[in-house]
């Protein structure tokens, strides 16, 4: 009976893990072949982080992609892994959409925007130093923290 039960334990933890994975995988998918037309990024949390960063260093260009429906900013293609990294972030930071563009920014040069092969190191450090943290803890470290880049786009009113 002891072993009927364990099997049937791990029969069913594999089968959550799998159904998560196929959850990022079917959304890789779409983005990819800029299907995507949802309104929402899918209900991700924390435990579907660790598939998203397998696809962050993705540098397939994508016209087509999530981004928030109120933000009339469009900045062309963008690489699928950055996608990834936005949808990480909203996953981090609790919210539907984490900023209003899909885009990185440099604080210093709001008009330069910020290629995936700068923001994906900072994103990487910051799994690899935080990985299986709850998702209050995932909340309070910024993975852009000084690094002078952001997703957010600020004006200063003048």
């Amino acid at each position: 009976m002891k072993y009927i039960y364990i099997i049937l334990l791990t029969a069913t933890v594999a089968a959550c893990k799998k159904s998560e994975v196929d959850l990022v995988e079917k959304f890789v998918q779409e983005v990819k072949a800029e299907r995507y037309e949802e309104i929402k990024l899918p209900a991700f949390n924390v435990s579907h982080i660790d598939a998203l960063m397998q696809h962050a260093s993705d540098k397939q260009m994508v016209s087509n992609y999530p981004r928030p429906m109120y933000s009339s900013y469009y900045g062309g293609p963008i690489e699928v892994g950055l996608v990834m990294l936005y949808t990480v972030e909203a996953i981090r930071v609790q919210v539907d959409w984490p900023s209003s563009t899909v885009r990185v920014f440099d604080e210093q040069d709001l008009s330069r925007e910020v290629p995936l092969s700068e923001v994906l190191p900072y994103y990487k450090k910051w799994w690899t130093e935080n990985k299986g943290k709850s998702a209050a803890e995932l909340m309070e470290t910024d993975p852009l923290d000084g690094s002078g880049l952001t997703w957010h786009i600020y004006t200063t009113g003048e």
